[in-house]
């Protein structure tokens, strides 16, 4: 039998009852099959409910998992509608953090088009990391092509990844024309242990100067992701987070909720429908074209002594910003040590600083993984934001006179050739 295709929002869509559910789920979950304007078909999941909001939930640039929809079922047992559009599935995209720039905004204004119809609910997207690209620069669309109306009510972003491009070594970064661009309401939530919560007033700031009124969360004592990661990486402090997830975002939903939306699209001359560009990283430190004074560096060792790097004049440093519940970090710390052997010069120093993490926490990663080099605690992260850290692990080569030459962000084979010749070159110009 041919199922009937109903008009909505300009678009033909049909609905389908998921297979293995019965009558009474049926109700509940079923997928609309859209025909959007590049030709594209794409089926999104719908988890039904009878309360006032219809939450279209976009992917982060490593798709959806079981997780989200494990938290789309419970936020409509909390009263909201679900459309979960899984792109990467629907474009055969690969998932990486390239592949959000290649989904058609236009396909992505109309499935909004598509969940502003046919319903008096109010609408929120939501997504994360930079899915948030995605989701701004489709909503202000949205708003230009929809001038006078406002069901189009907030945006919901979790760890949020709006910079242009990889924050430069030692530089503020810059962010995407759209966050500059962005009048709706947004909601950032971030977690205490991932790279971007150091940042997040920053970015509130930045989102701020449309237009927007920002509200910010972080979950202490939790990882980044941890709603989308599997059960066996989380520990106890996650797995309540996870669980708690739609809660979390109910109770965001309230706040946007209070904010007015606007009617009308922020105006700008700028190209705004830009996503993030990547350079290249290499296998090396990466030489400075202006070097600069390194910040102050005075903080509590692990040891309990003090470090001042001022009191280091004289020597070659290498400092390296890291966190425990970072892999990359963890992964090169033998190779830190690696180099230490390699390199035995007393004018030669390794000082590995940890970001926002207590001593307790520190002691138990040590069990697990030894650190043989001088550790200084950052607790505060007021290190971190002096030396402008936005990616870990960050890594930077001080000289004799105090300026940092060298830097990269990001894990390195710190014994390799090319990094142990650039070292000893700065030893020989002492």
């Amino acid at each position: 039998m041919r199922l009937p295709r109903r008009w909505i929002g300009g678009l033909f869509y049909l609905v389908l009852v998921s297979p293995g559910f019965g009558a009474a789920a049926a109700a509940e979950e079923d997928a609309i099959q859209m025909e959007l304007p590049s030709g594209q078909e794409i089926e999104v999941q719908r988890f039904a409910a009878a309360g006032g909001s219809r939450l279209l939930w976009l992917p982060s640039e490593r798709g959806f998992n079981q997780a989200h929809q494990a938290h789309a079922r419970a936020l409509a047992r909390l009263g909201h509608e679900v459309w979960l559009a899984d792109l990467h599935d629907a474009y055969f995209v690969e998932r990486n953090r390239r592949s959000i720039g290649k989904f058609p905004v236009d396909d992505i204004v109309a499935i909004i088009e598509a969940a502003s119809a046919g319903s008096a609910a109010d609408v929120y997207l939501l997504s994360s990391s930079r899915g948030a690209q995605l989701a701004l620069i489709a909503a202000r669309e949205w708003q230009r092509r929809n001038p006078g109306r406002n069901r189009l009510k907030g945006v919901y972003l979790a760890h949020a990844y709006l910079y242009q491009s990889r924050p430069e070594a030692g530089q503020e970064a810059s962010y995407l024309p759209i966050v500059a661009a962005t009048n709706l309401p947004i909601y950032l939530l971030d977690a205490q242990y991932s790279t971007r919560s150091l940042r997040i007033q920053e970015l509130a700031s930045a989102l701020g100067a449309g237009g927007s009124q920002v509200f910010t969360q972080v979950i202490r004592s939790v990882q980044g992701g941890f709603f989308a990661r599997d059960d066996n990486e989380l520990g106890p402090r996650d797995m309540a987070a996870k669980r708690n997830y739609a809660g979390t975002i109910d109770r965001a939903l309230k706040a946007l909720a209070l904010a007015a939306a606007p009617e009308m699209a922020v105006e700008s001359d700028t190209d705004t429908r830009v996503f993030s560009q990547f350079g290249r990283s290499g296998i090396e430190l990466t030489p400075l074209a202006n070097p600069f004074t390194a910040p102050a560096l005075r903080l509590k060792g692990y040891d309990d002594n003090i470090y001042a790097l001022e009191r280091q004049h004289g020597k070659v440093v290498l400092i390296n910003f890291w966190a425990s519940w970072c892999k990359p970090c963890v992964d090169e710390i033998p190779s830190l040590h690696r180099l230490r052997d390699r390199v035995q010069d007393p004018a030669f120093d390794i000082v590995t600083v940890n970001v926002g993490e207590g001593r307790e926490r520190i002691a138990k990663f040590l069990q697990r993984v030894p650190i043989e080099l001088p550790l200084l605690l950052d607790v505060d992260s007021s290190a971190a934001s002096a030396w402008k850290i936005y990616v870990y692990p960050s890594s930077y080569l001080v000289d004799h006179r105090g300026h940092v030459r060298y830097a990269y962000l990001g894990a390195l084979e710190w014994d390799s050739p090319e990094n142990i010749a650039i070292v000893q070159r700065l030893l020989k110009q002492r």
